[in-house]
């Protein structure tokens, strides 16, 4: 962080509430929820938290910081991994929550203009009442909201099917660090009048601005939806499915997620939510198909499945039709993550990687761990290291469950798992962001030149630094 950054005085409490923004510098308050992240692993220092309720508040509360060189922190649901919304020492924490209208939905072209602070849940009930869905859907999606998930450029459960949201986002309302309204919250899905400046700050993690507001495409509500589990003894297996789903199930396929049986093992014990499947398997696949002529996509899924079961691909399978049972089966894998952090203290890394060499990871940091002496033997701090992820856009999570959070676990891990990735075409950050550390290994997945130009448009839009400081671009080297 630059010292550089000033302490928040009274003065600036003052003049804080007086642009109408709700103030909090209660440290049992800032401590209980916004000084720390969802699993426990990163603590912050904040002394005052700021709700503004309009784009103009936020205006003029960034204003005042650039001017007086206040670091600023901007938070949404607080549900991420990667530390990015978590104050590192007195910045100020501006929290979205109280931005939560719907500005507008068009029901014929399809597009809402949302903001920030949209629960993610409740705006996709909302847009669903007209007969739409919003593209992105996460695990979180009952806490993180919609701006946290442009910031962070969310890739979600069904990415394979609606894609990303540098795609899904017509336009964005953006307060700059100087305190700036960019107005580009166009709904047009077609605009080639220049350079797309809204890609810039997808992703960005609140480091070149403040996201708030958002005008998004929406998809058609499905009318037809249903999803098979699979049960496989190995890893490729998973692969040749998978290939064979995308010819044999086509347009309507939206998901195709799978895990290992030590992440069933660990929902089942922590999350006492019954496996999807009889009997254990190495392997586990799931897979959603969303259409609109229900008869046509059970025949497709029949006809895919029996398909698999002649090719001895698969151990055991089950279809779930049922609007009850199929969201049983979602929460059974949206409870990974959560099942993992309760077994331990989970280092999660998240990572793009060739679907051929993501079985292979897990290989190669097994027997990394094992010979670094933390992993595979009596009192080992590693308890237990697994995958599981989204095959069809080749995102993994892989997850170092151990005693305690750093220490020798983390010593052991980076920077060579990320070296690792490197070396095989991946991405150190796929969907969770580069936030608290990650943009140290940038340097695995950027090239310098590419390095060097987000450098430079993080010094143009934010000269004085106070934009989450410290964090994802300021990490590189």
């Amino acid at each position: 962080i630059d010292d550089g950054h000033n302490a928040v005085t009274q003065q600036d409490i003052d003049y804080f509430a007086s642009t109408g923004a709700e103030v909090i510098h209660s440290e049992k308050q800032l401590e209980a929820k916004y000084n720390k992240d969802y699993f426990g692993k990163y603590f912050g220092g904040s002394q005052v938290a700021l709700f503004p309720k309009t784009t103009e508040q936020v205006s003029k509360i960034l204003a005042h910081c650039n001017q007086r060189r206040i670091a600023v922190v901007t938070q949404g649901g607080n549900s991420g991994t990667a530390g990015g919304a978590i104050a590192q020492r007195n910045e100020v924490i501006l929290s979205l929550r109280d931005m939560n209208k719907i500005r507008d939905l068009d029901v014929i072209s399809g597009v809402v203009v949302a903001e920030s602070g949209c629960v993610l849940a409740e705006l996709d009930a909302h847009v669903r009442e007209s007969g739409y869905i919003v593209p992105v859907d996460l695990g979180a999606k009952k806490k993180c909201m919609i701006g946290g998930n442009v910031s962070t450029n969310a890739g979600g459960l069904r990415y394979l099917r609606y894609g990303t949201l540098h795609g899904n986002v017509l336009g964005l309302e953006v307060v700059l660090a100087d305190g700036r309204i960019l107005d580009a919250l166009f709904s047009l899905k077609k605009d080639a009048s220049g350079y797309d400046v809204k890609q810039l700050f997808i992703g960005a993690e609140g480091t070149l601005g403040v996201v708030t507001a958002v005008s998004i495409a929406l998809a058609p509500k499905p009318r037809s939806s249903q999803i098979a589990v699979l049960g496989l003894s190995d890893f490729a297996k998973i692969q040749r499915a998978f290939v064979m789903a995308r010819q044999g199930l086509g347009e309507i396929i939206s998901a195709f997620e799978f895990w290992e049986r030590r992440c069933n093992e660990l929902v089942v014990q922590y999350e006492k939510n019954p496996s999807p499947l009889d009997d254990p398997h190495e392997f586990y696949v799931m897979i959603e198909t969303r259409g609109s002529f229900e008869r046509h996509d059970v025949e497709k899924m029949d006809a895919y499945l029996e398909t698999l079961r002649a090719e001895g691909l698969v151990e055991e399978t089950r279809v779930f039709r049922g609007a009850d049972e199929m969201e049983r089966t979602w929460l059974f894998r949206s409870q990974m993550a959560e099942a993992h952090a309760k077994s331990g203290c989970m280092h999660v890394y998240d990572f793009s990687l060739p679907s051929r060499y993501q079985h292979d990871l897990l290989v190669a940091v097994k027997q990394h761990l094992a010979d670094a002496g933390v992993y595979g033997v009596a009192g080992a701090p590693v308890r237990d290291v697994t995958i599981f992820g989204h095959i069809g856009d080749d995102n993994i999570h892989l997850q170092v469950v151990a005693d305690e959070f750093g220490g020798v676990v983390e010593a052991a891990m980076e920077p060579w798992v990320y070296e690792w990735v490197g070396s095989h075409s991946g991405s150190v950050a796929a969907e969770h962001g580069l936030g608290m550390h990650k943009g140290t290994f940038l340097k695995y997945s950027k090239s310098p030149v590419v390095i060097d130009v987000m450098k430079s448009i993080k010094q143009m839009l934010d000269p004085n630094g106070i934009m989450n400081p410290g964090k994802h671009i300021d990490r590189a080297g």
